[in-house]
C-alpha cells in the first residue's frame, strides 16, 4: 500500500520527467545556461548565462547536440531568445500562470548543470516560494510582472531553468539576482518579450538623448522651493535633433522628478525609460537658472 509520501514523491518524479523532455542545455566556449522550449521552433533562457560572442550549441534531452542561433536579447528582463532548428521534435513547455503562485506553495525545477570537466549535467530541485510582491523594475529597467523569490537550489550552468508549479506547469524561469537570491522571471513576461524579440530581433528602449549626472540640491535651494528631495539629475549634454532637444531641455537644467515622481538617482530616469514609454509624453520638472519650470517631451526611441 502507498503511503502518501510515496504518492508525493512519485507524482514531483513524473512532473519533472515530463517537463525535462522540454528543457535543453546551452553552450558557448565562455558561457552556460539551461533553455526552455516556450513555443514551437523557440527556446528562451537567461541572458546572464550568454556571451553574445560565442558560437552557441543546445543539449537536446536524448544527449544530442544541435546549433543554434541567438535570436534577440532584452537585458533589461534578462530574457535571451534562441533558435531551434526545424529538423529537431521537441515538445513544448505546458506553461501556467505566475500570478496563481501564492507563498509557501511547492515548485520545482529541471535543468542543466556544469560538472567536473565542463561537461552538462542534469539536476532536479525541490523548493517553495518564499516572496512574491507586485511587479518591479530590474536594476536594468526592465519591468517585470511580478516579484518572485524561490527557495531552489541553482547551479553553475542552470539559470534558465522552469519554474515548475504543483501542477506540472511552467510558470517562469529561475536566474540569479542580488546576493545569488533566486528569482523567477514570470512566463508573462517570457512570452511578450520573446514574440518581440522574434518580430524585430531587440527591444525597443526610450531614449531621450542626454547625459546626465545626479547632483546634491544646495539647502538654500531646497528651501526656497519647498523641495523635500536632496538629489536633482544634472544635464551636462543633449543629442542634437533627439526628444529632448526637440522639447527644449538645455545644458544645465536640472530635472527634479518625472511625471510628478521625485528624481532620486539615474536608475529611476532609466526605469522610466523601458519600452513602454516609447512614443509616450514625459512631463518632467526641473530648475533652470533657479526656477522651477516644467516642460513636456515625447519620448524617442533608441
Amino acid at each position: 500500500m502507498n503511503t502518501t509520501l510515496e504518492t508525493l514523491s512519485q507524482s514531483l518524479a513524473d512532473i519533472i520527467a515530463n517537463t525535462s523532455r522540454s528543457v535543453v542545455s546551452v553552450r558557448g566556449k565562455r558561457s552556460a545556461g539551461t533553455g526552455i522550449h516556450w513555443e514551437k521552433g523557440l527556446i528562451v533562457t537567461s541572458c546572464e548565462a550568454l556571451s553574445t560572442e560565442d558560437s552557441l550549441k543546445i543539449g537536446l534531452p536524448n544527449g544530442q547536440t544541435a546549433d543554434t542561433e541567438l535570436l534577440g536579447a532584452d537585458p533589461t528582463t534578462d530574457i535571451a531568445l534562441l533558435s531551434l532548428p526545424e529538423t529537431i521534435d521537441l515538445p513544448t513547455a505546458v506553461l501556467g500562470n505566475p500570478q496563481a503562485l501564492a507563498l509557501g506553495q511547492l515548485v520545482s525545477t529541471v535543468g542543466y548543470q556544469i560538472s567536473r570537466g565542463r561537461k552538462s549535467a542534469q539536476f532536479a530541485s525541490l523548493g517553495m516560494v518564499s516572496q512574491t510582491g507586485p511587479a518591479w523594475r530590474s536594476q536594468r529597467g526592465g519591468q517585470i510582472d511580478r516579484y518572485i523569490v524561490v527557495d531552489l537550489n541553482l547551479y553553475r550552468g542552470s539559470a534558465g531553468c522552469p519554474l515548475i508549479n504543483a501542477d506540472g506547469q511552467v510558470v517562469g524561469f529561475n536566474t540569479f539576482g542580488p546576493r545569488r537570491k533566486v528569482l523567477t522571471i514570470p512566463a508573462t513576461n517570457v512570452t511578450a518579450i520573446a514574440r518581440q524579440l522574434q518580430q524585430r530581433g531587440k527591444i525597443s528602449q526610450g531614449y531621450l538623448g542626454l547625459g546626465m549626472q545626479a547632483i546634491s540640491l544646495p539647502k538654500n535651494v531646497q528651501q526656497q522651493h519647498d523641495l523635500t528631495q536632496a538629489v536633482g539629475i544634472l544635464i551636462i549634454s543633449v543629442e542634437p535633433d533627439s526628444a529632448a532637444d526637440t522639447a527644449g531641455l538645455v545644458l544645465g537644467d536640472v530635472m527634479l522628478a518625472f511625471d510628478g515622481e521625485t528624481l532620486e538617482d539615474l536608475k529611476q530616469v532609466q526605469a522610466f525609460l523601458g519600452p513602454q514609454s516609447v512614443g509616450k509624453t514625459l512631463h518632467i520638472q526641473l530648475l533652470r537658472g533657479g526656477e522651477l519650470r516644467s516642460i513636456s517631451v515625447v519620448v524617442g526611441e533608441r
